[in-house]
């Protein structure tokens, strides 16, 4: 071997020498424990476990539940009550009582009241809380009224479209037929429900009608006995007739001694003033006068009293008033009358009644849980919550290292 070639050699071991150290030199000191098996690992407890739990609940342990539905509508029967131009166009007449009824029956499907109800006819707390069904689903034995309030909140769901008035709602059991039975006592009860608050409505308005008439009439005898006791004391049946009557009496007087003067004038021109026919008819004429003075008196304003009043035109005054009030209150009684028998029309007829438009039936299958549904939602559930939780475990300890 010649020396160019040893040279070659030489400078080749070298290069080689230094690719192995700086391949050595950038390899790093300590390396990392692989994350892999920790990500697994933690995929396995928080993912995959519980979906295996919850397979096996749903599969093996988890208690069909039936639902039965009903539907129905508060319908009200107003005859007083005219249609609008609103209400013929959309046809919803008189719905504000009713939706307010609705309101009421929304509060009362999930009140304590029908709780206790439906578990004294069908036992409730007996079927919810058997020992064949599973544990998540069942009801404690010693719940509280409030506890067992909680969980029929959770086998009932209720619907109502305030547009058309219509309710509907589920209940669940653990068998078909207990679930129609619960719907049916429900459906029963709501009813009853609707009966008492029309029964009451109406009694409150035939209460109220009757009411009035006793008060109407309480105002008409008092107004009818005041007149009594004015016509005793001023002796007068009607002031106003009397006083009508003496207004005519006067002017009939009047009348005749106009036609007297009126003689009298005519005798003196053909006879003379002392002639026994000229005597006669002035003394006619004064006694005319005389009572037309009389009868002035009686009712005029001669008659004043210490306020500067005649006192039959202050009798006629207080007499009138008293007869406006009596107009009033026959007239108010007479309405009260009218009302009183509109209300008994009325109370004769069921003016709330429950339109039931859907009847709870037994079902064939059970509609609760919706098992793949309920390990879909979990599955998305708890692989975000872990793929959420190794992010930011692993940002932290990368900041930190």
């Amino acid at each position: 071997m010649t020396s160019t070639e040893e040279d070659k050699t030489a400078a080749a071991k070298g290069q080689v020498l230094t690719l192995s150290n700086t391949a050595a030199a950038r390899e790093p000191h300590d390396v990392p424990k692989p994350r892999s098996r920790t990500l697994l690992w933690s995929f396995v407890l928080c993912v995959i476990l519980p979906l295996v739990l919850a397979v096996t609940h749903y599969a093996s342990y988890a208690t069909d539940r039936y639902a039965a539905r009903a539907g129905f509508s508060i319908r009200g029967i107003d005859t007083n009550a005219g249609i609008d131009g609103i209400g013929a166009l959309t046809g919803l007449v008189n719905s504000g009582s009713t939706t307010s009824d609705s309101y009421i029956v929304l509060s009362y499907l999930a009140s304590r009241e029908l709780v206790e109800a439906v578990d004294a006819e069908l036992d409730l707390r007996g079927a919810y809380a058997s020992p064949e069904v599973d544990a998540l689903s069942r009801l404690a034995p010693d719940a509280t009224i409030e506890d067992f309030l909680k969980y029929w909140e959770r086998r009932i769901s209720t619907q109502f479209d305030p547009s058309s008035g219509i309710i509907e709602f589920e209940v669940q059991s653990f068998s078909p037929e207990h679930a129609r039975d619960i719907a049916d006592t429900v459906l029963r009860l709501t009813q009853t429900l609707v009966n008492d608050l029309s029964a009451n409505a109406r009694s409150d308005a035939l209460r109220f009608a009757r009411e009035e008439v006793e008060l109407q009439e309480r105002r008409l005898r008092e107004a009818l006995g005041t007149i009594r006791d004015f016509r005793a004391s001023e002796q007068s049946v009607d002031p106003s007739a009397s006083a009508a009557i003496e207004i005519q009496l006067i002017a009939s007087l009047e009348s005749r001694l106009i036609d007297v003067n009126a003689r009298i004038a005519a005798l003196r021109q053909t006879l003379d003033a002392d002639a026994p026919s000229v005597n006669a008819l002035r003394r006619n004429s004064e006694a005319l006068e005389a009572q037309i003075v009389e009868r002035r008196q009686a009712i005029g304003i001669n008659a004043l009293d210490g306020e500067g009043v005649s006192a039959v035109t202050q009798q006629l005054a207080l007499y009138e008033e008293l007869e406006v009030e009596r107009s009033l209150a026959q007239q108010a009684y007479a309405s009260a009358l009218v009302s009183l028998e509109q209300a008994r029309r009325d109370a004769d007829r069921q003016q709330r009644y429950l339109a039931i438009h859907l009847k709870p039936q037994v079902a064939q299958s059970a509609k609760y849980p919706h098992s793949l549904l309920n390990i879909l939602i979990l599955s998305f559930v708890l692989i975000a919550a872990w793929g959420v939780g190794a992010l930011i475990t692993y940002s932290v300890r990368d900041h930190l290292t």
